[in-house]
């Protein structure tokens, strides 16, 4: 019987091999899933045309607890506890199961997935992944986490995020967000007769809230240009009302 061992997890292959499925969370085309020889049930769901993927483990050797990411556009844009519905903190529940995520058998998933977690990640001459301290590892995860490709990534991920233009990631609702704003702030200024301090306080309010939408209900990026333009159009409101 065919064994391997990856990381501190046995795979047995001869019974253990990645299936194939369509998936059933909205967002989604398709799933590989499959059991570790450790009863730990590992998932990703994938969407080719959306660039985005979603990781997820249940570990049997913490009575069943489950844990997701989401990663899109090649960003780590979701980390969750399923159980506590904690969101971020879970790096090393998908880390240390790198070399599992990477058996997957699609290249492509294995592309969108980045290297994320140390996903299919080469291993360095000088320094190999496994050696690297938790200090630099965390500090990889944040920049995938929060700054755009142009700014760390490859020739490669710097080529592609040069070629993105801004209005391809606006979306219909994006739209529909910014003249709903519009349209909450200028009720609240009217409300209280001509209140640019409580037009200003809705409206940054509202960009706050729309960013955590798209976070946590979206599964994407908070768009900066609209959560930065009802933050700074409502702390300038707030401070005119404020001082005027």
């Amino acid at each position: 019987m065919a064994r391997r061992r990856t990381a501190n997890i046995v795979i047995d292959e001869s019974r253990h091999t990645w299936k194939k499925r369509p998936s059933e969370i909205h967002g989604y085309q398709r799933a590989y899933y499959m059991t570790t020889d450790d009863n730990d049930y590992v998932r990703v769901d994938f969407n080719l045309k959306e660039k985005r993927v979603r990781l997820y483990v249940e570990i049997d050797g913490e009575g069943g607890n489950a844990y997701y990411a989401v990663i899109s556009n090649g960003k780590i844009t979701a980390e969750r506890s399923v159980s506590s519905g904690r969101s971020f903190g879970f790096a090393d529940k998908f880390r240390e199961r790198a070399d599992i995520f990477a058996t997957i058998p699609n290249r492509e998933v294995l592309k969108l997935i980045n290297r994320n977690y140390g996903i299919g990640k080469a291993k360095f001459k000088d320094k190999p992944q496994e050696q690297k301290t938790e200090k630099e590892k965390l500090i990889e995860e944040t920049k995938r986490r929060y700054f755009k490709p142009e700014f760390y990534g490859t020739d490669e991920e710097r080529k592609v995020a040069e070629d993105r233009r801004l209005f391809r990631k606006i979306r219909l609702f994006d739209v529909i967000d910014v003249i709903l704003g519009c349209a909450v702030s200028a009720a609240a200024f009217w409300y209280f007769k001509y209140s640019f301090l409580a037009m200003g306080a809705v409206a940054a309010f509202f960009g706050i809230i729309i960013g955590m939408v798209d976070m946590f209900f979206r599964d994407r990026s908070p768009l900066f240009i609209k959560v930065g333009l009802f933050l700074m159009g409502g702390t300038a409101a707030y401070v005119y009302g404020y001082f005027y």
